[in-house]
């Protein structure tokens, strides 16, 4: 990112001639880049409490369309799958679930996804605790380290992609509520760990933190379905994280999970500027050619979240470097999603 201009000058004139005040915003230039390989490491945070039988079962199926999109696109993948449940006496926790402990594009990935994804089974913990379970199976701090549980999931020329599946909102509490029903998982969210340091502690992941990102199929706002909570804290920080959500609800999940598999083979659409933008100053080129505005197959930014999404043909390919320059909108001083992690 480079600055061009200086915030504000102000001119005084000498004598009694009246002041000049001009103001003169910044220029930013930031560039991104698609993964220059086909590498992916997926893993599946999927809710094992007494309420998801029937979406697990939904996930089983609809696993097809997700694997159809790594097929044609011929993604090196590695799939795994591991839950919510994250009490800390249990020595299994965030452990991937099977035998062999990920699945690649070499196995009969489909019929194994399916069987780890009902076996996962809803006799788990009541608190569902996905953003701190994944963490702890990808950290080398946790079980992706050298001896732990999950050591060579995640791979250091890789992608990484994490998806959330739950019918219930994030506890992840850091412990705070330890022997507190499971009500107080919304009666005092005050005492959750912030979404924003999982956002820290998960792009800090890898070396470039735009190779890590993060998707959720959870309740929504548009929910309809009864018994389903919608899933605040996961659609916020898959949000910051630039990935998709999907709702649990969803009868057929084929469309849904097809969106998913696109965007889990390491094309991204979405990119998140570091600074709030005036729209009608972006200029956005890919290789150095110039990107049109629009949302067929253009781009469009979104003014509440910061990112610049592109649309149809305008995609980049695998390796393609993308340059956005803009004027920053002092109005904003952070995404809109951002306020509401706390």
């Amino acid at each position: 990112m480079t600055s061009t201009r200086n915030a504000l000058i102000v001119a005084l004139l000498a004598g009694c001639a009246p002041i000049d005040n001009t103001v003169d915003f910044l220029d930013n230039i930031e560039s991104f880049a698609q993964a220059p390989n086909n590498k992916v490491d997926i893993l599946w945070v999927v809710d094992n409490s007494n309420s998801m039988e029937e979406e697990q079962a939904a996930l089983a199926t609809g696993f097809v369309a997700f694997a159809s999109q790594l097929e044609a696109s011929g993604t090196d993948f590695q799939i795994g799958v591991i839950t919510t449940s994250f009490d800390y006496d249990d020595d299994t926790r965030g452990r991937l679930l099977g035998d062999p402990r990920w699945i690649t594009n070499t196995d009969d990935y489909e019929a194994m996804f399916a069987d780890r994804a009902t076996s996962a089974g809803i006799g788990g913990a009541d608190k569902e605790k996905g953003l701190e379970a994944g963490l702890y199976a990808l950290s080398p701090a946790g079980l992706a380290g050298p001896g732990g549980y999950n050591e060579g999931f995640v791979r250091a020329d890789a992608q990484l992609l994490v998806i959330f599946v739950s019918d219930e909102d994030d506890c992840s509490d850091g412990g705070a509520l330890e022997g507190e029903a499971a009500t107080a998982c919304y009666t005092s969210q005050d005492k959750l760990t912030s979404v924003t340091s999982f956002v820290e502690d998960y792009r800090s992941l890898k070396p470039n933190e735009d190779d890590v990102s993060a998707s959720s199929i959870v309740g929504t706002t548009n929910s309809t379905c009864s018994e389903v909570v919608e899933g605040t804290r996961y659609l916020v920080f898959t949000g910051l994280m630039g990935g998709l959500n999907g709702d649990i609800c969803q009868a057929n999940w084929a469309g849904m999970l097809g969106d998913l598999g696109l965007n889990a083979t390491g094309i991204r659409t979405r990119f998140q500027l570091e600074k709030a933008a005036q729209p009608d100053t972006i200029e956005v080129t890919v290789d150095d050619e110039p990107v049109l505005q629009g949302a067929a197959d253009g781009w469009t930014y979104d003014q509440d979240t910061w990112y610049i999404e592109f649309h149809g043909a305008s995609v980049p390919e695998r390796g393609a470097q993308i340059t956005v320059a803009y004027t920053i909108d002092p109005g904003m001083s952070a995404p809109k999603t951002t306020a509401a992690t706390e």
